[in-house]
């Protein structure tokens, strides 16, 4: 499909943040095999010409030509320049990002000590947690909670407020002789992805003389890293005791509830419509709010390029393409083994079309665990148990929900058997 194809080809090309930036603002819609951009108003276009559409165009040549409304401008147009990651309040509103805000942030009682921690060092100018470090795995929400952190002191203290990552810092280091002097001028630097700077050793010392010199002056450096500072082999020991004098918090990855939550979000701010169901299977499936970002991504582009209704076949062949199970080592036959071996029938009784009491309430508890363990859709079920249809799969897994606040003997028995789903996948 076309939308599958633009989409694979610019993520080629774009990060998904990148993409965030302009995307949601154009419309896009394939006819007669061409692409045609529409943009909102003619400034946009400006921006779109002089700061994406190199990329944009280069990232979809071979793929399908592409057009523009009437009155799209030329690369060599001026528009004026997005701000930079270096303000002084007072500037814009949110220098670093409308969004990203605490208000925005998802998060329940387990992340409310991190939450509660990088809110205090936003607001307190004194400096009383230096350095302040958030840890995390990849997708728990770091480098948003880092941009929300520097908004706020951005619209609520004086000074100048820094946000720069390992990477960057490597740039300026090359580009500029004066980039100490450069990072010192900030009153708050906040700086992500720390653990990149195993690739940049020489930024160790550098971190070094920028935090002497910023617990000097009493001011702020904020730091965010994927894993735990303790366990980073490749710090210097004058760094790593600098950070860990100071303030560590680790935020732990989105559970359920906040996945769930972060897809209605999504989902209402780009007037995407999935059932609840639909929502659930992709809480489950995706474990980190980056891998739900694509997802999402690309059922909105299908849902705008080709046709707005997403039908089961539709959702379900999109997903196949961000299918993230593969590490995952527990499988359908293995479900279905440890439910055989509970309900004393067999795999062949599973699969057939017997419609004995306990061999119903096996194949629909195989169903349920498929779905629950595996994140399989409902097409899925039916077609994996015998070449059912996927309102008998619909239907066996709410019966078993159903069963489980009515009959506690099924509620231990599931919970008994999920147990062992679990422990078969840590085995394998």
């Amino acid at each position: 499909m076309d939308t599958d194809r633009i989409h694979e080809a610019l993520l080629r090309e774009f990060s998904a943040g990148e993409m965030e930036k302009w995307r949601p603002a154009l419309r896009m819609a394939v006819e007669d095999g061409v692409l045609t951009v529409h943009f909102p108003h003619r400034f946009f276009a400006q921006w779109f010409a002089a700061h994406v559409r190199p990329r944009f165009e280069r990232a979809l040549a071979g793929v399908i030509p592409v057009t523009y409304e009437k009155g799209s401008v030329r690369p060599s147009d001026s528009f004026p320049e997005p701000p930079p990651f270096f303000q002084t309040p007072g500037e814009t509103d949110l220098p670093f990002g409308s969004r990203f805000t605490f208000e925005n942030f998802l998060a329940n009682n387990k992340n409310h000590f991190p939450l509660a921690s990088a809110r205090e060092v936003a607001q307190n100018t004194e400096a009383k947690y230096n350095p302040f470090v958030l840890c995390g795995e990849s997708g728990s929400g770091k480098s948003f909670l880092l941009r929300a952190m520097a908004n706020a002191r951005a619209g609520t203290a004086g000074g100048t407020v820094r946000l720069t990552g390992i990477e960057d810092m490597h740039k300026l280091y090359s580009s500029r002789s004066d980039a100490r002097d450069v990072l010192l001028s900030a009153d708050f630097l906040a700086v992500d992805d720390l653990q990149d700077i195993a690739r940049h050793q020489h930024l160790q010392n550098e971190l070094v003389a920028l935090f002497d010199a910023f617990h000097l002056r009493r001011r702020q450096m904020v730091f965010a890293c994927s894993g735990k500072v303790a366990r980073f082999a490749f710090l210097h020991q004058k760094l790593k005791s600098r950070l860990e004098w100071g303030l560590i918090v680790t935020l732990k990855a989105p559970d359920l509830d906040i996945r769930m939550r972060f897809i209605q979000n999504r989902c209402k701010e780009r007037g995407l419509d999935l059932s609840k169901d639909r929502i659930l299977l992709l809480a489950q499936r995706f474990g980190d709010l980056r891998n739900l970002e694509g997802c999402l991504l690309k059922l909105w582009a299908y849902h705008e390029l080709v046709r707005e209704r997403i039908s089961d076949q539709d959702f379900e062949n999109i997903l196949s393409h961000l299918d993230t199970r593969a590490a995952t080592p527990l499988t359908p036959e293995q479900i279905m083994d440890e439910v055989c071996a509970s309900f004393g029938v067999t795999r062949e009784d599973l699969l057939s079309p017997g419609r004995r009491h306990e061999l119903v309430l096996a194949r629909q508890a195989g169903m349920f665990l498929c779905r629950k363990h595996l994140g399989l859709s409902f097409p899925e079920l039916g077609r994996i148990f015998g070449g059912r249809d996927h309102s008998t799969a619909l239907y066996s897994c709410k019966k078993i929900e159903q069963l489980q606040r009515d009959d506690k003997e099924i509620k231990n028995r599931l919970h008994d058997l999920s147990g062992r789903c679990l422990a078969l996948g840590r085995d394998a």
